[in-house]
């Protein structure tokens, strides 16, 4: 459970597929924790509690936490395909807003979300509930009184940000945990993307060295720059982000475990 965050833990993003398929039997034994993204950039794709449910029940050695997006759903719904999930195995959820769409309709409140969450959790299999959060101590605190009971912020991926990022936060050690995204810098076109959608600003050291162009190797090896100091800074964990699924069970997965051995 990440709210009992013991040990570092490091965690994979994954999306789930646009059909049903069995793309997840690819995650047994290489990752240990995932978290199921809910149809990211307002792409349709199957369900993440249903996908929850077929790790638990496929691929016993991963624990899944599902993203539950307030974006589109009220909050019938969203208890609804909680309860599912809960009956398939799924013991973790983080609620997040989701991306903003013209088009969509926001029928519910993440607060809201997670306060009925934890209502919840006094007549239901045991579970837990997180929340996304900026790197900013009013947000955080705002939402450590509203009841998450861990945290997830970022994404980062320049190592000399983390220090200064946790610091925001002003976390107190009786806190719940927080993780933090990391994502690979492979290009500079890559990293103003992510800065776009909420990224940590990249230093003026790792722009120019992006801008004079940087192989896969050093953008893995600053990745792995990131969770270290991360992990000195007080976070309990990260989550690899911003990758294809194939990449998260192939390359990352290769990469991040050759440098723990």
């Amino acid at each position: 459970m990440l709210s009992q965050a013991a040990n570092w833990i490091e965690i994979a993003e994954v999306n789930p597929p646009a059909l049903p398929d069995s793309r997840h039997l690819m995650l047994d034994h290489v990752w240990d924790h995932v978290l199921v993204t809910d149809n990211t950039f307002g792409k349709i794709r199957v369900s993440p509690y249903a996908f929850g449910a077929r790790i638990t029940h496929d691929v016993p050695s991963v624990k899944p936490t599902v993203v539950a997006s307030t974006r589109d759903r009220n909050i019938l719904a969203i208890e609804s395909e909680v309860r599912g999930a809960l009956g398939n195995g799924v013991r973790s959820f983080l609620v997040v807003v989701g991306d903003t769409r013209p088009q969509v309709e926001h029928m519910s409140h993440h607060y809201e979300i997670i306060e009925h969450l934890r209502a919840l959790q006094s007549h239901l299999p045991q579970f837990e509930a997180g929340m996304t959060t900026r790197f900013r101590d009013w947000q955080f605190r705002r939402r450590v009184d509203a009841g998450a009971e861990f945290f997830v912020s970022g994404p980062i991926v320049d190592p000399a940000t983390v220090v200064q990022s946790m610091d925001a936060l002003r976390r107190d050690p009786a806190d719940p945990p927080v993780y933090v995204m990391v994502i690979p810098p492979f290009s500079l076109r890559w990293v103003e993307r992510m800065e776009t959608i909420g990224a940590v600003p990249t230093g003026d050291r790792l722009r120019a060295e992006l801008a004079d162009g940087i192989d896969r190797e050093r953008a893995w090896e600053l990745s792995l720059e990131v969770a270290e100091a991360a992990k000195d800074a007080g976070f309990a964990g990260v989550i690899l982000t911003g990758l294809k699924f194939n990449t998260i069970v192939d390359e990352a997965a290769t990469v991040w475990h050759r440098a723990r051995r």
